[in-house]
Protein backbone atom coordinates (compact mmCIF):
# COMPACT_ATOMS: atom_id res chain seq x y z
CA UNK A 1 0.00 0.00 0.00
CA UNK A 2 1.42 3.38 0.20
CA UNK A 3 0.19 7.11 1.96
CA UNK A 4 1.26 10.61 1.65
CA UNK A 5 0.82 13.22 3.90
CA UNK A 6 0.43 17.08 4.51
CA UNK A 7 1.63 19.45 7.24
CA UNK A 8 1.86 23.02 8.20
CA UNK A 9 1.66 25.88 10.40
CA UNK A 10 -2.44 25.53 10.31
CA UNK A 11 -1.73 21.66 11.59
CA UNK A 12 0.71 23.04 13.70
CA UNK A 13 -0.12 26.77 14.80
CA UNK A 14 -1.92 28.20 16.94
CA UNK A 15 -4.79 31.26 16.06
CA UNK A 16 -8.07 32.53 17.11
CA UNK A 17 -6.67 33.03 20.99
CA UNK A 18 -5.54 30.77 23.89
CA UNK A 19 -8.54 28.22 23.24
CA UNK A 20 -7.12 27.30 19.47
CA UNK A 21 -5.73 23.96 18.97
CA UNK A 22 -4.96 24.51 15.13
CA UNK A 23 -5.24 27.22 12.27
CA UNK A 24 -8.57 27.87 10.79
CA UNK A 25 -8.14 28.41 7.75
CA UNK A 26 -10.84 28.54 4.30
CA UNK A 27 -8.50 25.66 2.66
CA UNK A 28 -7.91 24.92 -0.93
CA UNK A 29 -10.68 26.34 -3.18
CA UNK A 30 -9.21 30.41 -2.73
CA UNK A 31 -11.07 32.01 -0.11
CA UNK A 32 -7.79 32.12 1.92
CA UNK A 33 -5.07 30.05 2.00
CA UNK A 34 -2.15 29.10 4.61
CA UNK A 35 1.06 28.74 5.27
CA UNK A 36 1.12 24.89 4.89
CA UNK A 37 2.75 22.08 2.81
CA UNK A 38 1.40 23.18 -0.61
CA UNK A 39 1.99 19.56 -1.96
CA UNK A 40 0.76 15.96 -1.27
CA UNK A 41 2.80 13.45 -2.27
CA UNK A 42 2.85 9.62 -3.27
CA UNK A 43 2.43 6.49 -2.14
CA UNK A 44 2.98 5.13 1.15
CA UNK A 45 0.85 1.68 1.51
CA UNK A 46 2.30 -1.58 1.09
CA UNK A 47 1.01 -5.27 0.44
CA UNK A 48 2.29 -8.31 2.38
CA UNK A 49 3.90 -10.40 -0.42
CA UNK A 50 6.67 -12.64 1.90
CA UNK A 51 4.35 -13.33 5.31
CA UNK A 52 1.07 -12.30 4.60
CA UNK A 53 -0.97 -10.90 7.45
CA UNK A 54 -4.51 -9.57 7.73
CA UNK A 55 -5.02 -5.63 7.06
CA UNK A 56 -5.27 -5.95 11.02
CA UNK A 57 -2.41 -7.01 11.71
CA UNK A 58 0.01 -5.11 9.19
CA UNK A 59 -0.04 -2.29 11.45
CA UNK A 60 1.38 -4.32 14.39
CA UNK A 61 4.24 -2.40 15.90
CA UNK A 62 7.12 -2.67 18.19
CA UNK A 63 7.87 0.68 20.23
CA UNK A 64 11.87 1.81 20.96
CA UNK A 65 12.61 3.51 23.85
CA UNK A 66 15.27 6.44 22.94
CA UNK A 67 18.42 4.65 24.19
CA UNK A 68 17.79 1.01 23.56
CA UNK A 69 15.58 -1.30 21.18
CA UNK A 70 12.82 -3.00 22.68
CA UNK A 71 13.33 -6.32 24.49
CA UNK A 72 10.64 -7.46 22.26
CA UNK A 73 13.22 -6.66 19.42
CA UNK A 74 16.02 -9.31 18.35
CA UNK A 75 18.38 -7.99 15.83
CA UNK A 76 20.02 -11.94 15.35
CA UNK A 77 16.26 -12.47 14.34
CA UNK A 78 14.43 -9.34 12.96
CA UNK A 79 17.42 -7.41 11.38
CA UNK A 80 15.03 -5.75 10.05
CA UNK A 81 13.37 -4.34 13.39
CA UNK A 82 17.32 -2.06 14.09
CA UNK A 83 16.93 1.23 15.45
CA UNK A 84 16.82 3.31 12.55
CA UNK A 85 18.87 6.96 11.83
CA UNK A 86 19.09 9.34 9.36
CA UNK A 87 22.06 7.56 7.55
CA UNK A 88 19.87 4.81 6.88
CA UNK A 89 18.06 7.07 3.92
CA UNK A 90 18.46 8.37 0.42
CA UNK A 91 16.52 11.01 0.30
CA UNK A 92 15.45 11.49 -3.42
CA UNK A 93 13.39 13.82 -3.85
CA UNK A 94 11.20 17.01 -1.72
CA UNK A 95 7.55 15.90 -2.06
CA UNK A 96 6.04 19.12 -0.24
CA UNK A 97 7.40 21.92 2.30
CA UNK A 98 5.80 23.51 5.38
CA UNK A 99 6.36 26.12 7.98
CA UNK A 100 8.34 23.83 10.06
CA UNK A 101 9.85 21.50 7.45
CA UNK A 102 9.64 19.38 4.61
CA UNK A 103 8.41 16.34 3.13
CA UNK A 104 10.69 14.05 1.05
CA UNK A 105 10.89 10.43 -0.92
CA UNK A 106 13.61 8.69 0.54
CA UNK A 107 15.29 5.27 -0.07
CA UNK A 108 16.04 3.04 2.83
CA UNK A 109 19.67 2.00 2.50
CA UNK A 110 19.48 -1.60 3.41
CA UNK A 111 16.82 -2.46 2.18
CA UNK A 112 16.04 -0.32 -1.13
CA UNK A 113 12.07 0.13 -0.37
CA UNK A 114 10.87 3.70 -0.91
CA UNK A 115 9.34 5.85 2.12
CA UNK A 116 7.72 9.47 2.83
CA UNK A 117 10.41 11.41 5.37
CA UNK A 118 8.71 14.41 6.90
CA UNK A 119 11.48 15.81 9.02
CA UNK A 120 10.30 18.85 11.40
CA UNK A 121 13.06 21.79 12.56
CA UNK A 122 12.53 21.14 17.62
CA UNK A 123 13.31 24.72 17.41
CA UNK A 124 10.40 26.09 15.17
CA UNK A 125 7.89 23.55 17.48
CA UNK A 126 8.72 25.16 20.48
CA UNK A 127 7.94 29.02 19.35
CA UNK A 128 4.68 27.65 20.59
CA UNK A 129 3.88 24.64 23.19
CA UNK A 130 1.17 23.31 21.29
CA UNK A 131 3.25 22.62 18.32
CA UNK A 132 5.09 20.59 20.34
CA UNK A 133 1.69 19.12 21.82
CA UNK A 134 0.52 18.57 18.66
CA UNK A 135 3.84 16.51 17.35
CA UNK A 136 3.93 14.76 19.75
CA UNK A 137 0.29 13.49 19.93
CA UNK A 138 0.90 12.86 16.05
CA UNK A 139 3.68 10.43 16.98
CA UNK A 140 1.52 8.62 19.48
CA UNK A 141 -1.49 8.39 17.11
CA UNK A 142 0.39 6.53 14.40
CA UNK A 143 1.80 4.21 16.80
CA UNK A 144 -1.61 3.37 17.55
CA UNK A 145 -3.48 3.19 14.68
CA UNK A 146 -4.00 0.40 12.46
CA UNK A 147 -6.16 0.05 9.42
CA UNK A 148 -5.76 -0.60 6.03
CA UNK A 149 -6.77 2.95 5.23
CA UNK A 150 -4.49 5.05 7.52
CA UNK A 151 -0.92 5.59 7.09
CA UNK A 152 1.60 4.15 8.30
CA UNK A 153 4.42 5.03 10.48
CA UNK A 154 7.77 2.67 9.97
CA UNK A 155 10.62 4.82 11.92
CA UNK A 156 10.45 7.69 13.65
CA UNK A 157 13.85 8.95 15.71
CA UNK A 158 15.40 12.03 15.98
CA UNK A 159 18.81 14.15 15.86
CA UNK A 160 19.31 16.90 18.41
CA UNK A 161 17.66 19.80 16.57
CA UNK A 162 15.36 17.20 13.94
CA UNK A 163 12.59 14.87 13.89
CA UNK A 164 11.90 12.28 11.70
CA UNK A 165 8.83 10.55 11.01
CA UNK A 166 9.44 7.67 8.65
CA UNK A 167 5.81 6.82 6.66
CA UNK A 168 4.80 4.72 3.87
CA UNK A 169 4.96 6.42 0.71
CA UNK A 170 1.80 6.97 -1.36
CA UNK A 171 2.68 7.38 -4.66
CA UNK A 172 -0.96 8.55 -5.82
CA UNK A 173 -0.75 11.62 -4.27
CA UNK A 174 -3.44 13.67 -3.20
CA UNK A 175 -7.51 12.74 -3.45
CA UNK A 176 -7.37 16.73 -4.08
CA UNK A 177 -5.60 16.53 -7.60
CA UNK A 178 -8.23 13.48 -8.60
CA UNK A 179 -10.96 15.88 -7.65
CA UNK A 180 -9.11 19.00 -9.00
CA UNK A 181 -9.13 17.00 -12.32
CA UNK A 182 -12.74 15.53 -12.67
CA UNK A 183 -13.66 19.01 -11.48
CA UNK A 184 -17.02 16.30 -10.04
CA UNK A 185 -17.28 12.93 -9.14
CA UNK A 186 -20.02 10.54 -9.87
CA UNK A 187 -21.79 9.01 -7.07
CA UNK A 188 -19.85 5.40 -7.59
CA UNK A 189 -16.88 7.18 -7.36
CA UNK A 190 -17.73 9.02 -4.37
CA UNK A 191 -18.88 6.31 -2.86
CA UNK A 192 -15.88 4.51 -2.75
CA UNK A 193 -13.70 6.88 -1.24
CA UNK A 194 -16.19 8.18 1.56
CA UNK A 195 -16.79 4.55 2.34
CA UNK A 196 -13.19 3.57 2.95
CA UNK A 197 -13.28 7.24 4.70
CA UNK A 198 -15.90 5.55 7.01
CA UNK A 199 -13.83 2.55 7.71
CA UNK A 200 -10.86 4.64 8.62
CA UNK A 201 -12.77 7.48 11.13
CA UNK A 202 -14.92 4.33 12.44
CA UNK A 203 -11.34 2.83 13.73
CA UNK A 204 -10.26 5.81 14.79
CA UNK A 205 -13.50 6.53 16.48
CA UNK A 206 -12.72 3.27 18.39
CA UNK A 207 -9.61 4.22 19.27
CA UNK A 208 -11.25 7.25 21.25
CA UNK A 209 -9.38 9.55 18.77
CA UNK A 210 -11.06 12.40 17.13
CA UNK A 211 -9.87 13.36 13.69
CA UNK A 212 -10.83 17.03 13.59
CA UNK A 213 -9.54 17.74 10.26
CA UNK A 214 -10.97 15.81 6.97
CA UNK A 215 -10.22 17.15 3.92
CA UNK A 216 -8.92 16.23 0.37
CA UNK A 217 -5.00 17.54 1.11
CA UNK A 218 -5.35 14.77 4.08
CA UNK A 219 -6.45 11.78 1.79
CA UNK A 220 -4.06 10.23 0.18
CA UNK A 221 -3.71 7.62 -2.95
CA UNK A 222 -1.90 4.64 -2.54
CA UNK A 223 -0.01 2.92 -5.97
CA UNK A 224 -3.87 1.19 -6.16
CA UNK A 225 -5.50 3.70 -5.40
CA UNK A 226 -6.99 3.37 -2.26
CA UNK A 227 -7.10 5.95 0.21
CA UNK A 228 -5.03 6.64 3.18
CA UNK A 229 -5.96 8.97 5.60
CA UNK A 230 -2.82 10.99 7.00
CA UNK A 231 -2.29 14.12 9.22
CA UNK A 232 -3.18 13.69 12.82
CA UNK A 233 -1.52 17.10 13.76
CA UNK A 234 -4.45 18.25 14.88
CA UNK A 235 -6.32 14.77 16.38
CA UNK A 236 -7.71 14.63 19.59
CA UNK A 237 -6.63 11.63 21.79
CA UNK A 238 -8.38 9.66 24.30
CA UNK A 239 -11.78 10.71 24.34
CA UNK A 240 -14.64 8.28 26.02
CA UNK A 241 -17.76 7.70 24.64
CA UNK A 242 -19.28 10.69 27.20
CA UNK A 243 -15.75 12.58 26.75
CA UNK A 244 -16.48 15.97 24.80
CA UNK A 245 -13.35 18.48 23.47
CA UNK A 246 -13.46 22.23 23.18
CA UNK A 247 -10.39 23.50 21.02
CA UNK A 248 -11.45 25.22 17.77
CA UNK A 249 -9.24 24.15 15.47
CA UNK A 250 -9.51 22.35 11.61
CA UNK A 251 -9.96 24.11 8.59
CA UNK A 252 -12.60 26.97 8.10
CA UNK A 253 -14.16 25.13 5.39
CA UNK A 254 -14.49 22.02 6.94
CA UNK A 255 -15.36 22.58 10.18
CA UNK A 256 -18.51 21.79 12.23
CA UNK A 257 -21.01 24.81 13.87
CA UNK A 258 -20.02 23.11 17.19
CA UNK A 259 -16.72 23.55 16.95
CA UNK A 260 -16.62 27.47 15.68
CA UNK A 261 -19.69 28.42 18.42
CA UNK A 262 -16.72 27.04 20.76
CA UNK A 263 -19.45 24.44 22.48
CA UNK A 264 -18.12 20.77 23.91
CA UNK A 265 -17.74 18.36 21.01
CA UNK A 266 -17.45 15.23 20.53
CA UNK A 267 -16.62 12.65 17.50
CA UNK A 268 -19.91 13.89 15.46
CA UNK A 269 -17.75 16.78 14.15
CA UNK A 270 -15.50 14.20 11.72
CA UNK A 271 -18.91 12.91 10.56
CA UNK A 272 -19.92 16.78 9.23
CA UNK A 273 -16.65 16.88 7.89
CA UNK A 274 -17.32 13.81 5.99
CA UNK A 275 -20.56 15.04 4.59
CA UNK A 276 -18.48 18.31 3.25
CA UNK A 277 -16.20 16.27 1.87
CA UNK A 278 -19.10 14.09 0.01
CA UNK A 279 -20.97 17.30 -0.86
CA UNK A 280 -17.61 18.68 -2.38
CA UNK A 281 -16.79 15.28 -4.26
CA UNK A 282 -20.23 15.03 -5.77
CA UNK A 283 -20.54 19.25 -6.78
CA UNK A 284 -17.07 20.33 -7.09
CA UNK A 285 -17.40 22.90 -4.04
CA UNK A 286 -18.31 23.12 -0.01
CA UNK A 287 -21.58 23.66 0.41
CA UNK A 288 -20.87 27.04 2.64
CA UNK A 289 -17.99 28.33 0.83
CA UNK A 290 -18.31 32.23 0.82
CA UNK A 291 -16.16 35.38 -0.64
CA UNK A 292 -14.76 35.87 2.91
CA UNK A 293 -13.43 34.17 5.92
CA UNK A 294 -15.93 35.86 7.60
CA UNK A 295 -19.22 35.04 5.70
CA UNK A 296 -18.24 31.47 5.52
CA UNK A 297 -17.90 30.86 8.85
CA UNK A 298 -21.22 32.60 9.35
CA UNK A 299 -23.13 30.62 6.78
CA UNK A 300 -22.05 27.15 8.57
CA UNK A 301 -23.58 27.97 11.32
CA UNK A 302 -27.07 29.79 9.97
CA UNK A 303 -27.07 29.05 6.34
CA UNK A 304 -29.79 26.31 5.25
CA UNK A 305 -28.21 23.20 3.32
CA UNK A 306 -28.74 23.06 -0.35
CA UNK A 307 -28.22 19.74 -2.63
CA UNK A 308 -28.20 20.33 -6.18
CA UNK A 309 -31.16 18.74 -7.82
CA UNK A 310 -28.92 15.90 -10.14
CA UNK A 311 -27.49 14.24 -6.43
CA UNK A 312 -29.80 11.32 -5.93
CA UNK A 313 -32.30 10.67 -3.61
CA UNK A 314 -30.33 8.94 -1.39
CA UNK A 315 -27.39 10.63 -1.68
CA UNK A 316 -29.41 14.21 -0.85
CA UNK A 317 -30.55 12.47 1.94
CA UNK A 318 -27.67 11.18 3.41
CA UNK A 319 -25.84 14.50 2.49
CA UNK A 320 -28.66 16.14 4.75
CA UNK A 321 -28.37 13.58 7.91
CA UNK A 322 -24.61 14.34 8.00
CA UNK A 323 -24.54 17.77 7.73
CA UNK A 324 -27.40 18.84 10.13
CA UNK A 325 -26.12 21.44 12.55
CA UNK A 326 -27.44 20.02 15.57
CA UNK A 327 -24.93 17.43 16.42
CA UNK A 328 -27.30 15.67 18.58
CA UNK A 329 -29.51 14.76 15.76
CA UNK A 330 -26.41 14.23 13.29
CA UNK A 331 -26.01 10.73 11.72
CA UNK A 332 -22.68 9.26 13.66
CA UNK A 333 -23.52 10.34 16.59
CA UNK A 334 -24.31 8.21 19.64
CA UNK A 335 -22.59 4.66 20.40
CA UNK A 336 -23.95 3.22 17.52
CA UNK A 337 -23.51 6.31 15.66
CA UNK A 338 -21.08 4.26 12.90
CA UNK A 339 -23.33 1.44 12.11
CA UNK A 340 -26.12 3.83 11.40
CA UNK A 341 -23.97 5.68 8.70
CA UNK A 342 -22.73 2.28 6.96
CA UNK A 343 -26.20 1.61 7.16
CA UNK A 344 -27.62 4.15 4.92
CA UNK A 345 -29.21 3.28 1.29
CA UNK A 346 -26.37 5.03 0.02
CA UNK A 347 -23.66 2.77 1.26
CA UNK A 348 -26.21 -0.30 -0.04
CA UNK A 349 -23.90 -1.42 -2.60
CA UNK A 350 -21.17 -1.92 -0.51
CA UNK A 351 -19.80 -5.02 0.85
CA UNK A 352 -18.19 -3.33 4.04
CA UNK A 353 -15.85 -6.72 4.84
CA UNK A 354 -14.58 -6.97 0.86
CA UNK A 355 -13.77 -3.30 1.49
CA UNK A 356 -11.40 -3.00 4.12
CA UNK A 357 -9.67 -6.43 3.13
CA UNK A 358 -9.34 -4.24 0.03
CA UNK A 359 -10.75 -6.42 -2.25
CA UNK A 360 -12.57 -4.30 -3.97
CA UNK A 361 -11.00 -2.25 -7.00
CA UNK A 362 -10.62 1.58 -7.13
CA UNK A 363 -12.49 3.77 -9.43
CA UNK A 364 -9.41 5.40 -9.88
CA UNK A 365 -5.56 4.26 -10.81
CA UNK A 366 -2.90 6.02 -10.60
CA UNK A 367 -0.06 6.15 -12.88
CA UNK A 368 3.22 5.71 -11.51
CA UNK A 369 5.69 4.56 -14.08
CA UNK A 370 8.90 4.62 -11.38
CA UNK A 371 7.90 4.92 -8.24
CA UNK A 372 11.40 7.15 -7.83
CA UNK A 373 9.79 10.01 -10.08
CA UNK A 374 7.20 10.85 -7.71
CA UNK A 375 5.07 11.80 -10.85
CA UNK A 376 1.82 12.47 -8.87
CA UNK A 377 3.17 15.25 -6.99
CA UNK A 378 3.75 19.24 -8.10
CA UNK A 379 6.95 19.53 -9.98
CA UNK A 380 7.66 22.72 -7.74
CA UNK A 381 8.63 20.33 -5.26
CA UNK A 382 10.18 17.44 -6.64
CA UNK A 383 12.65 19.53 -8.79
CA UNK A 384 14.49 21.16 -6.12
CA UNK A 385 17.55 20.26 -5.40
CA UNK A 386 18.14 17.65 -2.30
CA UNK A 387 19.56 19.66 0.46
CA UNK A 388 19.16 19.98 4.38
CA UNK A 389 17.75 23.43 5.42
CA UNK A 390 19.96 25.41 8.21
CA UNK A 391 18.80 25.10 11.59
CA UNK A 392 17.78 29.05 12.81
CA UNK A 393 20.58 30.08 15.38
CA UNK A 394 18.34 32.10 18.00
CA UNK A 395 16.20 28.92 18.00
CA UNK A 396 18.29 26.80 20.03
CA UNK A 397 16.67 24.24 22.20
CA UNK A 398 16.21 24.84 25.98
CA UNK A 399 17.76 21.98 28.40
CA UNK A 400 14.11 21.20 30.09
CA UNK A 401 12.78 20.96 26.06
CA UNK A 402 15.69 17.82 25.12
CA UNK A 403 13.88 15.55 27.17
CA UNK A 404 10.05 16.20 25.52
CA UNK A 405 10.90 13.63 22.82
CA UNK A 406 12.01 11.72 25.35
CA UNK A 407 10.42 8.53 23.45
CA UNK A 408 10.05 9.70 19.83
CA UNK A 409 11.83 6.47 18.40
CA UNK A 410 10.07 3.91 16.72
CA UNK A 411 10.17 0.89 14.56
CA UNK A 412 7.31 -0.94 12.66
CA UNK A 413 6.91 -4.79 13.30
CA UNK A 414 9.07 -6.43 10.71
CA UNK A 415 6.04 -8.16 8.87
CA UNK A 416 5.43 -4.31 8.16
CA UNK A 417 9.00 -3.38 6.77
CA UNK A 418 9.55 -6.76 5.03
CA UNK A 419 6.29 -5.85 3.14
CA UNK A 420 6.24 -2.33 2.23
CA UNK A 421 6.40 -1.82 -1.28
CA UNK A 422 7.39 -4.88 -2.09
CA UNK A 423 4.59 -4.58 -5.13
CA UNK A 424 7.00 -2.09 -6.42
CA UNK A 425 10.06 -3.54 -6.72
Amino acid sequence: MSAVFEFDEADLAITGGDHTDGEEDVGHNGVSTHNGLESGYASENDTAEPIPISADERLYEVPLAEDFISSSVQESKRKHNKKACKDDFDVLKVLGRGAYGKVSLCRHVGSNRLYAMKVLKKASLFVHAKNAEHTKAEREILEEVRHPFIVQLMYAFQTNDRLYLILEYAMGGELFTQMAAEQMFSENVARFYIAELVLALEHLHSLGIVYRDLKPENCLLDGEGHVLLTDFGLSKQALGPDDKANTICGTAEYMAPEILMEMHYDKSVDWWTLGILMFEMLTGDTPFRANNKKKTLDAIQNKKLMVPYYVTNDGKDLLNRLLRKNPNGRLGSGNDGTKRVKSHRWFRKINWNDLKERKVTPPIIPVVTNPELAENFSEKFTSEMIKESPVDNHGSIEAHMKDYFQNFSYVAHSHVLMSAFDQYK
